[in-house]
């Protein structure tokens, strides 16, 4: 699981993986020190200030699996373990995530009393959640990487378009079934005269302005732009210099890209 996380001390956004979520009470999630990523911290999911814009402080990009198995659910009952060796933290009700930080027992309770701690204290390892095969938009580089792979987009046109809610309503059960954090998806399929076709996915969409073009009209695309902003992803079926909310065009807005050409 990846997210994008807030940290109120610099008022920056940046990506980590999450490795456990606890209650304690409070929904918070360890995550990676935003500076010194030999750390994790203790991050709540409630901002609780009046000019953050969603209020959350953990935005879910993605739930790709995790690499050394299913994560651990644990209750009140097995927290108690923890809980006798708290001094200043509130105690914990739950535990979901890494088996490796929960056996770290020493560790976690670090981590509970001053809100991060060295991973090698919680024998965690590095390791990553992204897709093998696939290119993540998350700099400039990578950006530039994308311009590369498929000649700026120049005659390219957007031919398919697919939406993933992951929300459905089971007739048997008379139940409408809510998404997971992180499984919305956006798949684009670019076809050009210049390149192979690309395969684009949007991550967690926040915005989908798809405008078709007229009828009688060639819908090709001279060129595009591809603008980060806050680790969000923004793609433009233009030549633009900064981001913009209003535009007219075709335009997504997305927690995270990834891309690959079809072979």
């Amino acid at each position: 699981m990846r997210a994008r996380v807030y940290d109120a001390n610099s008022g920056n956004y940046y990506i980590s993986e999450v490795y456990g979520i606890i209650n304690r009470p409070g929904r918070w999630y360890i995550v990676d020190h935003p500076e010194d990523k030999s750390k994790v911290v203790l991050v709540e999911y409630l901002t609780y200030l009046e000019d953050h814009p969603l209020g959350t402080a953990i935005e879910i990009i993605d739930m790709n699996p995790f690499p050394c198995g299913p994560w651990i659910l644990l209750n009140l009952l097995e927290a108690e373990k923890i809980n006798d060796k708290l001094t200043y933290s509130a105690p914990v009700s739950r535990y979901n995530g890494t088996g490796a930080i929960w056996d770290s027992k020493e560790g976690l309770v670090q981590l509970l009393e001053n809100d991060e701690v060295y991973k090698e204290s919680i024998s965690l390892a590095d390791y990553s959640t992204k897709l093998e095969g696939w290119n993540y938009i998350e700099s400039d580089e990578d950006i530039s990487r994308l311009m590369e792979a498929f000649c700026g987009f120049h005659d390219a046109v957007i031919k398919e378009v697919s939406y993933i809610s992951g929300e459905y309503y089971d007739k048997d059960e008379k139940i409408m079934y809510m998404n997971e954090p992180g499984s919305k998806q956006v798949k684009v399929i670019f076809s050009s005269a210049w390149a192979d076709e690309l395969e684009m996915i949007l991550l967690a969409p926040r915005i989908v302005h798809l405008v078709p073009c007229k009828e009688n009209y060639f819908s090709e695309m001279f060129e595009a732009s591809v603008i980060i902003k806050d680790t969000m992803v923004c793609f433009y079926d233009s030549l633009m210099d900064s981001v913009d909310d209003n535009y007219s065009g075709t335009y997504f807005k997305s927690m995270g890209m990834m891309w690959r050409i079809k072979q």
